[in-house]
């Protein structure tokens, strides 16, 4: 058990790890699709609302 115990990783290469690696790639495209879609939706309401009310 002595010979498992794990280095401690430093704060940037644990976030390396979490954005960049490859199994993590498909949950962190479909997090970033839907930030994105969420920020310009609130963009567009804030610039364009008047115009969407009746």
């Amino acid at each position: 058990m002595a010979g498992q115990l794990e280095q401690p990783q430093s704060f940037t290469q644990a976030i390396k790890h979490e954005l960049f690696a490859a199994e993590h790639r498909q949950g962190n495209i479909n997090i970033a699709l839907s930030l994105t879609v969420f920020t310009g939706a609130v963009v567009f309401l804030r610039q364009f609302g008047q115009l969407l009310a009746v």
